[in-house]
């Protein structure tokens, strides 16, 4: 291009060689691609709509903090993360000195003079803390919820992530859900009501004192005392197929594990009801659109209803 006869296309070119990246740019961006990419994955995967999602949640910001932590390298970073137009900053404009076009409806924004190179000496260190300090301050404190909903997937109940107190804290709050549960549904006198009725007092006796162990050994210590399922099984399944054996925490996993990790499945029922719901649209009962949005989000059951025409 900067040999070009056309003037036009030979300061485009020059221009061009000004903006270029620098090695050492490109060199960064690829190193940066590795430490964004656990973000993409966890972004990918919390955001899931058909499976439980809420689970992984602690999981994952643990394994993404393995990626940014290095324990040499943390140094205090002072960032002021309460205010959020420093944080994330979109008022960011573009500086070309060469372009005497260029006309900037927001002359108080902040400019960045693209035809200087970046100073990309420890650029990744300062990411990676900025990311680390990041995490701390927005998960510094596991949710109850999450770690309820953690400790009910037969996944993931041995909380790996966790310090020892945090397992405990988790366990207590569980049995304290349990028991309120219990006393709600009434399983005491239930539990009382199937015990075998037998003529023989001796066998009556000994599965006596087989329910009596039962009742001692609740739901929860037997549920903690089982292995931990493969992660290619649905929780939802396991517990479907366990509801016999743990009539409460089955109860109480579908409560919490029914929960979504992100907000990301509501935000695509609302694009989809947006894009039935047109300008052109605006007349629709609201029936038909319900009905409209159901058959767009449940059109792969619907059409099995109805036979392929020969």
């Amino acid at each position: 291009m900067s040999r070009d006869s056309d003037p036009i296309t030979r300061k485009d070119g020059r221009r061009l060689n000004k903006i270029n990246l620098s090695e050492d740019e490109w060199a960064a961006i690829k190193q940066l691609i590795d430490v964004l990419e656990p973000f993409a994955s966890g972004t990918e995967l919390l955001e899931g709509s058909k499976y439980a999602t809420i689970s992984f949640m602690n999981d994952a910001i643990t394994e993404i903090k393995k990626g940014v932590y290095s324990a040499h390298d943390l140094e205090p970073e002072d960032i002021d993360l309460t205010n959020f137009t420093t944080v994330f900053d979109d008022d960011v404009g573009i500086e070309d000195p060469d372009d005497d076009d260029e006309v900037d409806d927001h002359p108080k924004r902040r400019k960045i003079l693209i035809n200087t190179p970046q100073d990309c000496k420890d650029l990744i260190k300062k990411v990676k803390l900025a990311l680390y300090t990041a995490i701390n301050h927005y998960w510094s404190v596991p949710q109850n919820e999450g770690m309820i909903a953690t400790l009910l997937d037969p996944r993931c109940k041995s909380l790996n992530f966790a310090d020892e107190s945090q397992k405990i804290q988790t366990r207590d709050l569980l049995k304290e859900i349990y028991d309120k549960k219990k006393q709600e549904l009434g399983m005491i006198q239930q539990v009382s009501r199937a015990q075998p009725q037998v003529k023989n007092s001796l066998l009556q006796n000994i599965f006596a004192n087989r329910h009596r162990r039962e009742r001692q050994a609740d739901e929860i210590e037997r549920y903690m005392m089982i292995e931990e399922a493969d992660i290619n099984i649905c929780p939802f399944k396991w517990w479907g197929s366990q509801a016999s054996n743990f009539p409460i925490l089955s109860e109480l996993a579908k409560k919490y594990l029914a929960i979504p990790a992100t907000s990301a499945a509501s935000e695509r029922l609302f694009s989809d009801a947006g894009n039935v719901m047109t300008v052109r649209r605006t007349s629709l009962l609201p029936s038909t659109f319900e009905h409209l949005v159901f058959c767009k989000r449940n059109w792969r059951i619907i059409g099995r209803i109805f036979p392929e025409s020969e």
